[in-house]
């Protein structure tokens, strides 16, 4: 999966969390999410960077969500 395929599938997030619940995405043709190493910045940021070094996000105001 690339950053284009993600750019273009505003979709996907819904998509995994249904193919979740039945523990078989590959089933259906649903690309694993991806996963981001997280790091913190100088400034007290949280980044989010992608396994080549391109910074995907980036929060400087960060919250706790209960869920």
């Amino acid at each position: 999966m690339t950053a284009d395929d993600v750019a273009s599938s505003p979709m996907l997030a819904r998509t995994w969390s249904i193919a979740a619940n039945y523990r078989t995405p590959e089933d259906f043709d649903i690309p694993h999410a991806p996963r981001f190493h997280s790091e913190m910045t100088d400034e007290e940021a949280l980044r989010f960077v992608s396994s080549d070094g391109t910074v995907v996000l980036e929060a400087s105001v960060t919250s706790s969500v209960n869920r």
